[in-house]
């Protein structure tokens, strides 16, 4: 039977690794909306290449509106992503700490020769 350290141990590793697939998830689901946006990006670029099939000045105009949209979805993507680490990082600092050090020691063996 395992003493009550290697028992907290083992709590908190699981716990470490529900707040990583937690993290993991949010990630893939920025991914996922980051993607949609781009879909939605796309349809739109080629709606506005067909309207203006003669017209290069609409065009460059719709081209950088729409680059304007890109790097606007892109920071509100990038906020969301880290406003929600960042409030990860607040209701569990530990867990953080731990996860920020075990992938360090992960990185370290992976570095070493």
């Amino acid at each position: 039977m395992a003493s009550t350290p290697e028992k907290d141990f083992q709590n908190d590793l699981e716990a470490i690794r529900v707040d990583v697939k937690a993290l993991s998830d949010t990630v893939g689901n920025l991914i996922a909306e980051a993607s949609k946006a781009q879909a939605a990006m796309g349809k739109t670029i080629k709606k506005a290449a067909k309207n203006a099939a003669g017209d290069v000045e609409e065009m460059w105009d719709g081209a950088v509106n729409l680059a304007h949209d890109a790097a606007e979805a892109t920071r509100i993507a990038a906020h969301a992503g880290v406003s929600t680490i960042d409030t990860e990082i607040k209701r569990n600092p530990i867990y953080a700490v731990l996860i920020s050090l075990g992938i360090g020691f992960l990185v370290g063996i992976l570095n070493r020769k």
